[in-house]
């Protein structure tokens, strides 16, 4: 665990939602789950400090590009540090509430996947609503949603249909890695 992650989550637990970084298995698994055999844009929602980032930029390729939306301004700058040189990432300080408003401005009309870690069972009925909202709006026919969760909540979401399940055990606490598309019931 970094300084920074113990940091960050002593001043916010809530908004970091995990009490340490995800274990590298999880991390690389989530990872495969994005297919980079042709150029894809990837959005990643509340990287933190960045262990899923860097897994799925070893992996992508030289056209791909990787857009991250981070709410914490300390993890924002460590991103931007983290990335500086490279020109398919792209670090954004802003709320994932704003996601469909914040592709417009990166010149993406849909994704080809959302990443995303945010513990949605631990925040509050009428905001997890509004973010699922927001995520569905951004996402295309053919995107897909990949999420890390301790539940399987999302995957009975209205808004998203269940594409795949893994589950990992080797991570504290172990997590499901779920793969959703969006649902004819997903607001446009």
């Amino acid at each position: 665990m970094s300084l920074l992650f113990f940091k960050r989550v002593l001043a916010n637990p809530i908004r970091v939602g995990y009490v340490v970084p995800s274990s590298p298995i999880l991390t690389r698994k989530t990872a495969r789950c994005i297919d980079f055999s042709k150029p894809r844009v990837v959005v990643e929602l509340g990287p933190g400090e960045g262990c899923h980032t860097r897994q799925i930029v070893r992996r992508m390729n030289l056209d791909s590009r990787l857009i991250l939306i981070e709410l914490d301004a300390h993890f924002a700058d460590h991103l931007r540090e983290q990335f500086v040189g490279d020109e398919r990432v792209s670090v954004v300080h802003g709320d994932a509430l704003d996601l469909p408003e914040t592709l417009v401005e990166h010149n993406c009309v849909a994704p080809d996947y959302i990443v995303s870690g945010i513990p949605f069972t631990i925040m509050g009925v009428d905001l997890r609503e509004q973010l699922l909202a927001s995520i569905a709006r951004a996402m295309g026919p053919e995107s897909v949603f990949i999420t890390y969760q301790f539940s399987m909540q999302l995957a009975e979401h209205d808004y998203f249909d269940l594409k795949q399940r893994q589950h990992c055990l080797f991570n504290v606490p172990p997590l499901n890695v779920i793969q959703l598309g969006k649902s004819g019931l997903a607001p446009v």
